[in-house]
């Protein structure tokens, strides 16, 4: 029982023992971990400024801006760019739509997450999935 489903550039397959995931995440949350750091730098920058001159606008803009890139780091750590996920290792599989993109999201044990994003066929794969996990 082999099922696929086409993803961007890439393909999602479904095997009776793991799933396989062709895309470019690797590639996405390097790139997403770069940037963020940019901005954390960026943010200390600002607030530091601000013990130089006074403004209050740096002080703010920089703790906002260096806090929530922070998060994002976290959160980007807490994320897996597997290729091969084993069916014993999944907890649960979600499919979710955000402003109009429809994307998988697989917890794994460890709080550790693969995210796969630009889904297709989002409710014919929601369908499989709801067989998938009665094999388990």
């Amino acid at each position: 029982m082999k099922q696929t489903f086409k993803i961007g550039k890439g393909e999602l397959s479904f095997d009776e023992e793991k799933i396989v995931i062709k895309d470019d995440a690797r590639k996405q949350n390097r790139l997403i971990l770069i940037t963020s750091c940019i901005w954390i730098v960026y943010g200390i920058l600002s607030v530091l400024r601000y013990f130089k001159t006074g403004d209050q606008f740096l002080l703010w803009t920089g703790l906002l801006i260096g806090i929530a890139h922070l998060i994002v780091v976290v959160l980007m750590l807490l994320r897996t760019s597997k290729n091969e996920v084993r069916k014993s290792e999944i907890k649960s599989l979600e499919i979710k739509e955000r402003f109009g993109r429809t994307f998988l999201d697989i917890n794994l044990v460890g709080f550790k997450f693969r995210r796969v994003i630009r889904i297709e066929n989002g409710d014919e794969l929601k369908k499989f999935i709801e067989t998938y996990l009665e094999t388990k």
